[in-house]
């Protein structure tokens, strides 16, 4: 009676105990809201974080994988991390990765203009303006060039988009600024491609093209584009907002329920079954790493958490019960060289030596 009233004292003391936000580190157990859109798999053995559809029917320790054509797109749980550790660098990939955005559709010679310096081009900067009209073989008010350069219609520019997210560093909020790549070119530019892209072309008649629509072009001023509107509006901070929204989604999705700091050690066995060898790996938690485990999964109870090392997802256990113990065991994991390779990873980042 006295030891289920002291449990019952420390259940409570548990729900009622906050802790400050987990910056990731090298090893984390990763908690997602089951709400928000996301779902943890495991496919072919190998946990993944993916957006599902509507139509998600795969189970979270699915071998066979989800339903062909319920996922979206997997999110890359590395860049994941690394921007909520604040990484600026990690945005950029991130942001592409949830925008559909692919980097293949990118010129091979890329002609990079900032934010910074297409404000310049359309705010006097003579020279500025120059080469940007030269390296779109337009002008800024989409009328066409006296003279055709073909490394311009082939390439285009690239534009560096900025991009603003706010994360939640340890309790304090912080901008952090990436960036993505966004190719253009001039709508009379695509007119002119369009001409020959099925054809076996050459320069002279790719000129021949570019002459016939520039004089269609001047025929029909209002049918210019205009080019300033175009690319300040792929700067604009409502396009940097458009492109920061799937990716403050997903980390407010995330929650880092404990890292290194919080682990003791990681080790395995290895058992003989009626299906062959399996593996249980498991992981000993501090004090306080006991207590934020225990916290989150009292409520979490049936959902799937993932362990991840050195940005790679190694496991998605389920949550059977609340856990309190202060030990996490994953169970009848089949892959011994992965499990080994997970045990080594987590002691080298807890400063343990594996046996």
């Amino acid at each position: 009676m006295v030891y289920g009233g002291y449990r019952l004292w420390l259940e409570k003391a548990i729900e009622g105990a906050h802790f400050s936000p987990v910056v990731p580190g090298e090893v984390n157990l990763l908690g997602i809201d089951p709400g928000a859109g996301y779902k943890i798999i495991v496919a072919n053995y190998v946990a993944q974080l993916v957006e599902a559809s509507d139509k998600f029917q795969g189970n979270g320790n699915d071998q066979g994988g989800a339903t062909e054509g319920s996922i979206k797109k997997r999110i890359p749980i590395k860049e994941m991390l690394a921007v909520l550790r604040g990484d600026e660098k990690a945005l950029g990939p991130l942001t592409m990765t949830m925008n559909e955005m692919k980097e293949d559709l990118l010129p091979p010679i890329r002609i990079v203009w900032s934010a910074e310096d297409l404000h310049k081009a359309f705010s006097g900067d003579a020279a500025k303006r120059n080469q940007l009209e030269q390296d779109l073989n337009v002008h800024i008010n989409g009328m066409p060039l006296d003279k055709v350069r073909p490394a311009s219609i082939e390439n285009g520019i690239v534009v560096d988009v900025p991009v603003k997210v706010k994360v939640n560093l340890a309790g304090t909020t912080k901008e952090v600024v990436g960036h993505v790549l966004m190719p253009y070119k001039p709508r009379l530019i695509q007119t002119v491609e369009s001409q020959y892209a099925d054809k076996n072309y050459n320069r002279e008649m790719q000129a021949g093209y570019y002459k016939t629509e520039a004089e269609t072009i001047q025929q029909h001023p209002d049918r210019a584009e205009n080019i300033q509107k175009s690319l300040l509006s792929m700067i604009s901070d409502e396009t940097g907002r458009r492109l920061a929204e799937p990716v403050e989604r997903v980390l407010r999705s995330a929650t880092v329920i404990v890292n290194e700091s919080h682990i003791k050690s990681a080790s395995y066995r290895t058992y003989d079954t009626s299906d062959g060898l399996r593996n249980d790996l498991t992981v000993e938690m501090t004090d306080e790493g006991r207590q934020r485990l225990w916290k989150y999964s009292h409520d979490k109870v049936g959902t799937q958490i993932l362990l991840v090392a050195d940005g790679v997802a190694i496991e998605a256990p389920r949550i059977q019960h609340v856990l309190a113990e202060g030990e996490l065991t994953i169970t009848q994991m089949r892959d011994k060289v992965l499990v080994k390779d997970a045990v080594d990873k987590i002691n080298k980042h807890t400063k343990v030596q594996s046996n």
